[in-house]
């Protein structure tokens, strides 16, 4: 039980640490679709590559790293070398689910709020 506590505990806080992210895309969505000229409102080219486009490749990246066909074919020093980013990759997760979900939190309570 102790040890499921332990697990559930960890991911909640993994969990927590990408709310600050929510809000800060949401709000920049948000502020960018209100001030959108455009007949159809978007927060713009910008927003949409970095707070979406980027976290996707972020995403990726790591995703193709847990599955080890990025290791096929590669040397047993290569493979050294993509394992070590593997933590960094890992806490670059919060931040990019956050980024993805708050832009388009903020994206549609604007498009929302605007029409």
């Amino acid at each position: 039980m102790s040890a499921l506590l332990s697990v559930l505990t960890v991911y909640f806080l993994y969990t927590m640490s990408s709310v600050p992210f929510i809000v800060w895309a949401g709000r920049s969505a948000y502020n960018g679709t209100l001030a959108s000229k455009a007949p159809r409102p978007w927060p713009g080219a910008l927003s949409t590559i970095s707070r979406v486009l980027l976290p996707l490749l972020l995403i990726f990246l790591y995703a193709w790293n847990v599955s080890g066909s990025a290791n096929s074919g590669a040397s047993s020093v290569e493979a050294v070398g993509a394992s070590e980013w593997m933590p960094y990759q890992f806490l670059l997760l919060p931040p990019a689910f956050g980024s993805i979900a708050g832009y388009a939190i903020g994206f549609f309570m604007g498009k929302r709020t605007r029409s």
